[in-house]
């Protein structure tokens, strides 16, 4: 049943946020959007390396990190904005898509044509906007106390109530976007939970000095390792290592499963793959192949071929061929690096592209509103809920949003 009419204040004008207004406002609310920096989805813009990979034809729940989702909360949220759903609403808004490799783009593949097209289908909503708002105060009548600018010589503070309010702020990994951890400051004058708040879809940092391997890029599976040696999270894909670690895609993937595991006083260790296109004995019976092929060749020379030379010299550095097993420790090198990750990264927000922990999926319902807080809802980033890379926390965002505003715009007190 659609409430005509109905007031919707909405906190944080990033992805999720305009998701949630655009849904309240086709649905007959009357939506507000207050965003404390001069302009809305900022975020948006440096998405996906400036080409904003909006979704993923690998919408899977399977894909997504949280502590909290004991009864597949995420799993359900995503089967109610699918990804015909998201590909659907943006071309209702005029914005095409492209595939790549499984990642759904906008067809000029760049984000700020998702940016302009969202903000021309608020604009014809007649959503109202206000930007360079100060701090907020949500009373327990659903009211909001806010600093308003309107000139850099006077301020004004205004207080108005709401049915619905949507919070939906962003974390705390770019603040020169918005996302500055004033949503986490919101919630907890609420009272609401929050679960630890890490780093996620950052490099990891570990405690060996790797500068001798800056520079490379090569395929490799990382696994995420308990100090027991259980098997906690894997990825593939490009590895970059750097001075003080390991980035690329299926490190970042791994990142916030790390922190959450260190976060509670673990140790967490990296384990590289340089190899995964061979088995372990399959990469043995090449080195064998080769040293009868070319037994004139060192073990370094051997290598030529099969990695990069200063990753070939890192390999092969600690490696004695007057030993025997010398072959089983090179394939242990190679198939079986491990690196034990520093605590270091819990605290490190600079590199990272979102938060691992927040509101817990279980204080909020299917519809993201917040049990105890009727009429009040949470949505995207805020919610422990973090994707791997590829378009899967954009997604989440859309889907949250969307959730939050059919919701509010529909919702009756009892």
């Amino acid at each position: 049943m659609i409430n005509k009419g109905v007031r919707i204040a909405i906190i944080g004008g990033g992805a999720s946020g305009i998701m949630a207004a655009i849904t309240a406002a086709r649905s007959g609310a009357s939506v507000i959007i207050y965003e404390h920096k001069d302009s809305l989805a900022n975020k948006i813009l440096i998405t996906g390396n400036g080409k904003c990979n909006f979704s993923n034809l690998r919408m899977e729940s399977s894909c997504f990190h949280s502590s909290t989702d004991k009864d597949g909360r995420t799993g359900r949220i995503l089967d109610k904005f699918s990804v015909k759903d998201c590909i659907d609403f943006f071309e209702s808004i005029g914005v095409r898509h492209r595939e790549r490799k499984g990642g759904i783009y906008p067809y000029t593949d760049t984000a700020e044509t998702v940016r302009s097209a969202l903000l021309l289908e608020l604009k014809s909503l007649d959503v109202s906007i206000v930007c360079d708002c100060g701090k907020l105060v949500i009373g327990d009548d659903r009211s909001i106390l806010a600093d308003i600018t309107e000139s850099d010589r006077r301020k004004k503070r205004a207080k108005r109530q709401y049915d619905r309010i949507i919070i939906s702020c962003g974390g705390c990994v770019s603040p020169k976007t918005g996302s500055d951890g004033s949503g986490y400051e919101l919630l907890r004058s609420l009272d609401v939970p929050l679960t630890p708040i890490y780093p996620a879809l950052t490099p990891l940092i570990v405690k060996e000095d790797l500068s001798l391997l800056k520079g490379i890029r090569c395929d490799a599976r990382l696994c995420l390792l308990r100090e027991d040696g259980s098997l906690a999270e894997s990825s593939s894909g490009e590895l970059q290592p750097y001075d003080k670690g390991l980035s690329g895609i299926c490190a970042m993937d791994i990142s916030g499963q790390a922190c959450r595991i260190m976060g509670d006083g673990k140790r967490a260790y990296a384990e590289v793959d340089f190899f995964p296109v061979m088995t372990d004995d399959e990469f043995k019976a090449e080195l064998n192949r080769r040293i009868r092929l070319y037994p004139e060749r060192k073990l370094n020379e051997l290598l030529t071929g099969l990695f990069a030379k200063k990753l070939i010299n890192y390999l092969v550095h600690p490696i004695d061929t007057r030993r025997d097993g010398y072959i089983d420790k090179l394939c242990d090198n190679v198939k079986h690096h491990r690196y034990e990750l520093s605590p270091e990264m819990l605290k490190d927000f600079s590199r990272a592209q979102t938060i691992a922990g927040g509101v817990p999926l279980s204080a909020v319902d299917d519809n993201c509103m917040l049990y105890g807080h009727e009429g009040i809802y949470v949505a995207g980033e805020l919610l422990d809920s973090d994707g791997v890379c590829g378009g899967y926390n954009l997604h989440f965002a859309w889907a949250t949003g969307m959730l939050a505003g059919c919701h509010a715009a529909g919702y009756l007190n009892a």
